[in-house]
This record gives structure tokens, sequence and C-alpha cells, in this order.
């Protein structure tokens, strides 16, 4: 999405797009201010198993889980776009706990970066643990089996690899595109 550009209705926004590109079938799809070209794709594999994932950062949304949800939030026209999107994709065939596990590793390794990296809440109150738009898609193989995927796991120990170093390339790309004056402005 364009910077700025608000969108009241994510699903239907979504659908129509879908339906634009001739998308019939059920789909997947997340929603970024992010520049794709700040897309940050990263691998890492073990023996017969690999993970990899693509993620977008932006922090403008930044907050702390737990934080007081303030109407003004929803509805402030001086927020700016910022999430946190993250797909991961396995060889591993994972189950339904698996899957849910990946999703905790892969927060947790999200909110370790955001959190050594001092991103503050768009409060300003608290370092932040994400986003208020922050999204995980996880998508299994058909390879080796995985009932199990904690932190004490291989696959685990993959996710939180992929993630952490994704999130941190990603965090640092975001702020050199925001610490640099829009390209528009560069030709005043």
């Amino acid at each position: 999405m364009d910077p700025g550009v608000r969108c009241a209705d994510p699903s239907r926004t979504l659908s129509k797009l879908a339906t634009s590109l001739g998308i019939r079938d059920k789909f997947v799809g997340l929603m970024t201010a992010v520049s794709l070209s700040d897309l940050v794709a990263m691998r890492a594999a073990y023996d017969q198993i690999w993970v990899e994932g693509f993620v977008t950062v932006g922090t403008a949304n930044a907050v702390r889980a737990g934080e007081p949800a303030e109407p003004r939030q929803l509805t402030n026209g001086r927020t700016h776009p910022g999430t946190i999107n993250v797909i991961l994709v396995t060889n591993a065939r994972l189950s339904a706990s698996a899957m849910v596990g990946v999703v905790q590793v892969a927060t947790e390794a999200k909110t370790a970066v955001l959190l050594h990296a001092k991103v503050k809440s768009w409060t300003g109150r608290s370092r932040a643990t994400g986003t208020g738009t922050d999204a995980v898609v996880v998508v299994g193989g058909s390879g080796p089996p995985m009932r199990y995927s904690g932190t004490h796991t291989l696959i685990g120990e993959l996710v939180g690899r992929v993630i952490e170093a994704a999130v941190t390339e990603g965090l640092a790309r975001y702020r050199r595109r925001q610490a640099s004056p829009p390209s528009h402005a560069k030709n005043l």
C-alpha cells in the first residue's frame, strides 16, 4: 500500500485486489506500507530441514503488549503506517501444534530484536514488543514431520535464527529509509 493510505477494511481491500488480479481461490494477503525493495529474505538449514523467511519491517506503529489501547490510536490521522510482516516457509511437515510453536518462536525472536534495538512504543512510554498490526504466516511442506517447534527443537532454532537476522536487517533498512528525505524532496 502507499504510505498514508488509510484502510478501514483490510479484508475487503485485499479481496478486491485479488479479484482484480484474477485470483478466485482462497489466499493469504498481507498489507504493508514498507517498500518491497526493503523486503528481507533469509534462509537457514540443517540436515534435511530448511526454513525461509520473508520479512518487511516498519515500526511507526510500534507498541508494547499490554499498553492501554487508546481510542485516538485508532483514529489519529497523524499516525503513520508501520507493521512487521513475516512469512515463514519450511519443507517440514508441521503439525497444528508445530505451526503454533513457529508463530511463538518467530514472535519471541522479533520481540528480542526490538527490545535490543530499543525501539520505542508510539506512545513514547516504553520499549516496543511489536506493532499493532504485525502478522505471521506459516507455510509447511511435505518433508520430515515435526510435531513440536519450540525453542528447544531444531525447527525452532532455525526459525529463531531466520527471524532474528531478518528483523535486524529489516529494521536497519527501515531506519535508513526514515533518516533519508523522500525522493520528491530531493528535487526541491
